[in-house]
């Protein structure tokens, strides 16, 4: 099949795509698995600019938490507003020691600013350490697919 030359509009920029990463927006991470669909389930993340790293943490015996560490790579993609997207791919790793507090507690003040803190010491602590299973994970970009739609309504207006 022939590829298509039709131009489907702009793309974000390197600091478009970095901003909408850093907003605190649902995402949808997406891991392959044999012999079906893959596991494609929204999360909360935080994106580190300095490492170009999608950070988020989880469960590692839950079936998304499997398929990461038997595939070893995942995508993950956030929407704007207006329907734009950026999309991104690379290779996933786990850690088991992290700062608990910088990314479980302080991505869930991103999303939830006033109740945040005290969901999470509720529903991811025992006795004041967190569950064991629950890990950093960390996607290293080294894929891009973007899309933004307000800058391509922008130039089709001129």
């Amino acid at each position: 099949m022939p590829k298509s030359t039709r131009n489907m509009g702009k793309g974000f920029t390197k600091a478009g795509r970095e901003a909408l990463l850093s907003e605190p927006r649902f995402g949808i991470l997406s891991v392959a698995r044999a012999e079906r669909g893959p596991v494609a389930v929204p999360i909360w993340h935080r994106w580190d600019q300095a490492t170009g790293e999608l950070r988020f943490t989880s469960g590692i015996s839950t079936k998304k938490g499997e398929a990461l560490v038997r595939e070893g790579r995942a995508s993950f993609t956030v929407m704007d507003d207006v329907g734009g997207y950026v999309s991104l791919e690379g290779p996933v790793v786990h850690d088991d020691e992290y700062d608990f507090d910088l990314e479980l507690v302080g991505t869930a003040l991103r999303y939830m600013p006033h109740e945040g803190e005290d969901y999470v010491r509720a529903a991811y602590m025992n006795k004041g350490k967190p569950w064991p299973g629950i890990v950093l994970w960390r996607i290293k970009a080294e894929h891009w697919l973007t899309f933004d739609r307000a800058e391509t309504l922008l130039a089709h207006e001129k």
